[in-house]
């Protein structure tokens, strides 16, 4: 099970990579300037913010879970076509952007949550295998494909991704599922669900604490190819540089499990805030290209500890019943909402200012974002141990 659902994971973020890695490649080969490719990027982001509380929905209210992402996946490959039509009209492109986000990136969570229900309901299936080998494929195909794109330019992008994700279709057919029987978990309704959440004070400002971060994270990953082009680099160095940001996040994932033995999953998500801070401050710094592309070393503590952490802290948080739903609404704030906003702030301001400066003032929000959650953490540990003592 290990191998064939780190096949899958491997080759579903592959073919995330060909795309969402190589988005302003593709839009500026369309002839999109800086300020377009930002509000084309926000509008994908904003169908990613309603679209993925409803898969996740979905998923929860769902009697098996695979019907409805082999859903979300053929619907995606549909979807990609649009971007073959994007250089005739900007209107064609986002309408592209806006269904590839609302179907197949609006999975991007969905897998990791299922891998959690799939070992609690009897799989041998570890999570930080099998997520490492996602990452492992990113960061091979983020460097070769940034190599292939300077040879025989974006139009290969969408070719490429139909055959990944027609493997992915295939292999996620392939994965046993419980039967409907075995659960017994009460399942709630939505809106009862969601109101539960809202209620839920930790969760509330793990929320915050991660539209903080990740806002700025988002704006990093979108202006990372500025700042590399600023340097003199290509396509190419963006490759290399994405290729150590993803595969330094193996260590990170195998040893997880040796780090959290020791550190609760909340307090190595602060942690990973701090390194989020350290990678976008450092990559604004150095005014070298490989001291950049090695910058991206930080990926191991930061969005490497961040993936085990997150998948382990929300069903200590929130009902098994509504995983899902939980995975996904804070999907939509961390790769929505927060990217949403960065991509029409910092569209703005790189009007007037460089990507390094652009970068550099993003840097500023994690470390907000892990001092709001560490906060928590001390004040809620005091109120434990007052309430021990009375």
């Amino acid at each position: 099970m290990n191998v064939r659902y780190g096949i899958l994971q491997g080759t579903f973020w592959a073919a995330m990579c060909v795309v969402i890695a190589f988005f302003v490649q593709l839009f500026k080969a369309c002839g999109y300037d800086t300020m377009q490719c930002c509000v084309i990027s926000a509008c994908g982001t904003a169908a990613l913010i309603l679209s993925q509380p409803v898969w996740g929905a979905l998923c929860d209210r769902a009697k098996r879970v695979r019907p409805v992402l082999l859903t979300a996946l053929v619907l995606g490959m549909f979807s990609s076509l649009l971007f073959l039509l994007g250089g005739r009209s900007i209107y064609m492109m986002i309408l592209g952007v806006v269904a590839f986000s609302s179907t197949f990136r609006a999975l991007m969570y969905i897998y990791d949550t299922w891998a959690v229900r799939l070992r609690n309901d009897g799989a041998k299936l570890e999570f930080g295998i099998t997520r490492s080998c996602g990452s492992f494929c990113y960061a091979l195909t983020a460097a070769l494909f940034g190599l292939a794109i300077d040879r025989f330019g974006t139009g290969i992008i969408v070719p490429v991704f139909l055959v990944l994700a027609l493997i992915v279709a295939v292999i996620t057919m392939t994965i046993p599922e419980a039967p409907p029987a075995v659960r017994t978990d009460d399942r709630v309704s939505f809106r009862r669900g969601l109101a539960g959440l809202l209620k839920n004070r930790e969760y509330i400002v793990l929320l915050v604490s991660l539209f903080l971060v990740f806002s700025a994270s988002n704006g990093f990953i979108l202006f990372l190819p500025y700042r590399i082009y600023e340097l003199g680099g290509t396509d190419a160095h963006y490759g290399y540089a994405t290729f150590v940001m993803a595969i330094s996040e193996i260590p990170a994932l195998l040893l997880y499990k040796k780090i959290s033995a020791r550190i609760s999953a909340r307090t190595i998500l602060c942690i990973s805030f701090f390194f989020v801070s350290a990678k976008i401050f450092s990559t604004a710094l150095f005014d070298s290209l490989t001291a950049v592309i090695l910058c991206q070393l930080f990926q191991a503590p930061s969005y490497g500890l961040y993936l085990c952490a997150i998948s382990n802290y929300i069903p200590t948080v929130v009902p098994r019943s509504f995983v899902f739903t939980a995975q996904t609404v804070l999907s939509a704030v961390v790769a929505g909402l927060a990217p949403f906003c960065a991509y029409i702030l910092m569209g703005v301001l790189s009007n007037s200012f460089s990507a390094s400066t652009v970068i550099g003032a993003a840097g500023v929000f994690p470390l907000l974002g892990c001092g709001l959650m560490t906060s928590f953490i001390l004040i809620s540990g005091k109120k434990k141990t007052a309430a021990k003592n009375l």
